[in-house]
């Protein structure tokens, strides 16, 4: 009986120890709450002031853009990041304060109160609700801007479909011109092949002009031929009478 006491005895110390140890645990935890909270309100801080900086380099480049400032192409200027963290304050805990030295006596100096727990996980659920409503808004940001891409994209296949077909029209009417110069060639053809014919005509009129010249003049000369031939028989008529008169 004494031994099962002085287990039990035992026991009870054992689980009180544990008990301490868990409620110096669920102190350290708070106080890293705490810690992390401070983290997240500076990072709430770098944020809002990133924005507002933003939106000054946005400002300062629109008026350098209106004024046509130094008469230069306007060029974002390149600035070499040197802060691993991208200008967000990441707090840094020291954690050898966190772990006791003596298990049986801990000494922790990070601890929080039951109320400060309930308060901390509320304030980080609330905080993460707000990250997922920023995360859906840039989602949805992030989808407006596709829809854009989208819209531009369509407007720039319409443009072309429009240029394709005023293209087209243009084809069309270098179809017809054409179409126009061919049938004014042919105008000239015929008008060349009546000229041909004119000129045909005039030829045929001529050359039977030339042959009927060329028989009138061959008729006078046989005429011709045949008057000289007459004088030539009378004139030897008249020898032989002559010389028949004078022999007898």
């Amino acid at each position: 009986a004494q031994d099962t006491a002085a287990a039990l005895n035992q026991g009870a110390s054992t689980i009180a120890q544990t008990r301490n140890t868990i409620t110096d645990n669920i102190g350290a935890v708070s106080s890293n709450i705490g810690a992390v909270a401070g983290g997240v309100s500076a990072i709430t801080s770098a944020i809002t002031t990133g924005k507002a900086q933003a939106a000054g380099a946005v400002a300062d480049a629109k008026q350098a853009s209106a004024t046509n400032y130094g008469a230069e192409l306007n060029r974002t200027e390149i600035i070499q990041a040197t802060d691993i963290y991208g200008g967000l304050a990441v707090p840094e805990l020291d954690f050898n304060g966190m772990i006791p030295t003596d298990f049986l006596n801990p000494n922790i100096a990070n601890t929080a109160t039951e109320e400060q727990l309930t308060l901390g996980l509320e304030n980080y659920a609330g905080a993460t609700r707000a990250q997922k409503l920023y995360q859906a808004g840039f989602n949805y940001i992030s989808e407006v801007g596709k829809t854009k891409q989208a819209m531009h994209k369509a407007q720039a296949s319409v443009i072309k479909g429009a240029t394709e077909a005023i293209k087209v029209q243009q084809e069309i009417v270098r179809f017809d011109r054409q179409n126009i110069e061919l049938e004014s060639d042919i105008v000239k053809r015929e008008q060349s092949a009546e000229k041909f014919n004119q000129e045909s005509i005039k030829l045929t009129g001529m050359q039977k002009e030339t042959s009927q010249i060329t028989r009138k003049i061959e008729v006078m000369e046989l005429k011709r031929d045949a008057e000289i031939e007459a004088v030539e028989v009378q004139t030897q008529m008249i020898i032989q009478k002559y010389l028949e008169e004078t022999m007898s």
